[in-house]
């Protein structure tokens, strides 16, 4: 690598994406979120507790669009307050603009029989005062889906356009002046780019995120106030700049880097500077090849994982135990985290149990070792006992596990 600083190994949040989307980057990476603006706070939640949340919190959102779901408040009161949920978007108009919020969620402070929000798909929309000559940008990084563009005066609010994002979510944008798309559908767009124009018709942008046909909740990265949901009246001020030439460059950098690597044969620093490169989601092409090629990279990999499996069901477990061994000296978490995955379907073969649970033990052995530095005696006998299990007598690991067995029991003696 020429002396290069590699990248770190696969921290849990890039793994977590990785095995979300079967390709690369998270939904850590993807979130700028308030909290990036703000001084860090020792009692913040740890990235592990924020993980638990956000999957709680979409447990209950994708249930179906009803006004019982997070953030959602009665229409009086502000809404999106309490909401833990990631900050991905931008607000949807140039830099340095604001503009007014005409409606927030659930009909904020408007209620029946006016709002409009207070029905199923738009119960975590807003509407923002935007009309003809002023610019409609996308809120982030993604592929168009959908351009209406044609509807004359009188159906404009029928106008719209969908923005598809890298984790399944869709922003739509509705009620925009007729004959002012600036994209297509196929296009990928960057998050500040002008996608259209506003509407004298209807006098606002219609904007929510919808997942599966079910709004979904956004807070925006760009709005510090109330919890990053706009509130109805208040006038946001967009900080929705787009990608700076500085970060496209560092992404272009990183890919080359993995590009380098690769041809070298050399995949696990290759996958580690792909990585790199699809940290922040900025869909230019270096991004979207560096994707690509951490598919390739998965690929490869698994493939010679597949044949050391094989080589087991064909009866040379000693033979395969070494292939997965020198698999996982080259490849690293990235191959453990792949080696377990198939040595789980092989559990299921009566045949193989033994030998899959042995080569898949690593954690069970750091429990282990961890409790025992701690002297906890008790936890660590009953790792090394389930250890015992996956070895025969003779094996060089069953002696020292006996060894270790021995020692724990002295602990516990010269404890009491």
């Amino acid at each position: 690598m020429n002396n290069q600083t590699v990248p770190g190994d696969f921290e849990p949040a890039r793994r977590a994406w990785m095995a979300a989307v079967g390709v690369g980057a998270g939904l850590f990476a993807l979130q700028g979120g308030l909290a990036a603006q703000r001084k860090p706070d020792p009692k913040a939640p740890t990235e592990e507790e924020l993980k638990k949340a956000y999957e709680e919190t979409e447990n209950l959102v994708k249930v179906g669009s009803n006004p019982d779901r997070p953030g959602i408040a009665a229409w009086q009161q502000k809404q999106g307050m309490n909401l833990t949920w990631p900050a991905k978007y931008y607000l949807p108009w140039p830099a340095g603009v604001g503009h007014q919020v005409y409606q927030s969620w659930n009909g904020n402070k408007i209620g029946p029989p006016r709002a409009t929000h207070m029905q199923a798909q738009n119960y975590y929309a807003w509407d923002f005062h935007i009309v003809r000559g002023q610019y409609i940008c996308a809120a982030r990084d993604g592929k168009v889906t959908n351009v209406v563009d044609d509807q004359p005066p009188g159906n404009e609010n029928a106008n719209v356009i969908y923005i598809e994002h890298a984790d399944g979510e869709v922003s739509v944008y509705a009620h925009n002046g007729s004959n002012t798309a600036l994209v297509a559908v196929g296009d990928k767009v960057l998050a500040g780019q002008k996608i259209c124009q506003g509407s004298n018709e209807s006098m606002h942008l219609h904007f929510c995120i919808w997942k599966g046909m079910i709004d979904y909740p956004c807070r925006f990265i760009d709005f510090a106030a109330d919890n990053g949901v706009p509130q109805y009246g208040q006038n946001p001020v967009s900080g929705n700049k787009g990608p700076d030439s500085n970060q496209i460059a560092e992404i272009q950098a990183d890919f080359n880097k993995g590009e380098a690597a690769f041809e070298k044969k050399d995949y696990l620093n290759a996958l580690k500077w792909y990585l790199a490169a699809t940290a922040t989601e900025v869909r230019v092409e270096a991004y979207e090849r560096s994707l690509e090629r951490i598919e390739e990279c998965r690929q490869i990999i698994d493939a010679e994982i597949n044949a050391a499996v094989e080589e087991a069901r064909g009866g040379d477990m000693a033979k395969a135990e070494k292939s997965l061994k020198a698999i996982q000296k080259k490849y690293g978490d990235f191959a453990k985290t792949r080696i377990n995955a198939a040595m789980d379907e092989l559990k299921k073969d009566p045949k193989f149990r033994d030998w899959a649970n042995k080569q898949a033990s690593e954690k069970l052995w750091l429990e282990a070792r961890r409790a025992e530095k701690f002297e906890e005696w008790k936890k660590a006998e009953a790792a090394y006992r389930e250890l015992r299990k996956l070895y025969k007598k003779g094996e060089p690991e069953y002696d020292l596990i006996q060894e270790k067995l021995k020692k724990i029991s002295i602990g516990r003696i010269l404890e009491e």
